[in-house]
């Protein structure tokens, strides 16, 4: 396994549920289950051009005729379609029908009936046996495929508009998230085949710099409007960025599009997934990041996929809405001059 790879593996294994493997997830009718004003529905599609590929997910639906907006979720590895819950269920009570994918080969199935490896190692090993370029591209497949049904699904489909789409993903699923909007993907041909142009806007909390790759052609392609996350504490025991804000990088190389970043002094990975919440093991400045993440979030999503003019506004004063909680970045023209950042290795 490169060490890309065990990167990858380790930034969601660090936040995996310790749940079973996809195939008994697979199994699992579509349920509905009430949540507030919101309805959860759970199902699964099946992709007979990708050899009967199963893909998993969760709806968060609102109630009403809508229809609504959609953001489509991709977990980190190991991970599932419970990930990030407490966002995605502010993002759907806020009006938009949500749907969290579950990704087979890089989902908590890689992890067997044993859960999470308890140390290093055990991750390391585990990482060895699920990671390939195949892998990473069936993941990346299933984006297009997944908006395709919801479009076509009886329950989702009346309630969605596909023409206001938005992605987000965490860690592995944020470089998804920058695939489905135009980064390369060395080894593909064409390198940009997994770019999805119905995605009108996109969230990536924990991204990486691309490996093996130069930033500025890595992200050449990339044209749409983005908001990032990331922490001072961000880390991983295998991060090849030398620290924290070298996951600044995409922010920093994407050019052409509104593009706003927010980094929380001590933010760990985990908060973005959210397996604490689940667990009842939240740490104290949770609750507080928690709150910023939910509402940037959301501000952000009504500016992009419902033309909110006061929240494109509002977006502008980002850095000066987070001090105190971190830093805030905007590259926004009709926000004015850019907020200085301090250059990461390979851009000036």
């Amino acid at each position: 396994m490169n060490r890309r790879a065990a990167l990858l593996l380790v930034a969601a294994l660090a936040l995996a549920p310790a749940t079973g493997p996809a195939a008994a997830l697979a199994q699992q009718p579509a349920t509905t289950v009430a949540a507030s004003s919101v309805e959860i529905v759970r199902g699964e599609w099946t992709d007979p051009a990708r050899g009967g590929r199963v893909v998993p997910f969760k709806a968060y639906v609102p109630k009403g005729s809508g229809p609504f907006p959609v953001v489509v979720h991709s977990h980190g590895l190991g991970g599932n379609r419970e990930a990030s819950t407490y966002i995605l269920q502010a993002v759907a009570e806020a009006g938009f029908l949500v749907v969290c994918l579950q990704h087979a080969g890089s989902d908590s199935g890689i992890l067997g009936s044993g859960g999470r490896p308890a140390t290093e190692a055990g991750v390391v090993a585990t990482g060895r046996t699920a990671m390939n370029p195949q892998v990473a591209q069936a993941r990346y497949g299933d984006l297009p495929f997944a908006l395709d049904q919801v479009a076509r699904d009886p329950v989702l489909g009346p309630k969605a508009d596909m023409n206001r789409v938005g992605m987000s993903g965490h860690s592995y699923g944020a470089l998804s998230t920058l695939v489905a909007v135009g980064q390369r993907v060395l080894g593909a041909t064409p390198q940009t085949r997994f770019a999805e142009p119905r995605i009108k806007a996109a969230i990536v909390y924990s991204p990486n710099k691309p490996r093996g790759d130069d930033p500025s052609t890595a992200f050449a392609a990339v044209k749409t409007p983005m908001l990032h996350f990331t922490g001072t504490a961000d880390t991983t025991p295998f991060d090849l960025e030398k620290n924290p804000f070298e996951r600044t990088t995409p922010f920093q190389a994407i050019k052409g599009a509104d593009q706003y970043l927010i980094v929380l002094t001590d933010a760990d990975h985990a908060l973005f997934g959210g397996r604490r919440v689940t667990t009842g093991q939240l740490k104290p400045i949770d609750p507080p990041q928690m709150e910023i993440v939910k509402a940037e979030t959301i501000r952000f999503w009504r500016a992009y996929l419902k033309d909110d003019k006061a929240a494109a506004a509002e977006l502008c004063a980002l850095p000066k809405r987070i001090a105190g909680a971190g830093d805030g970045y905007v590259k926004a023209q009709r926000c004015g001059p850019p907020t200085p950042i301090a250059p990461v290795d390979g851009l000036r």
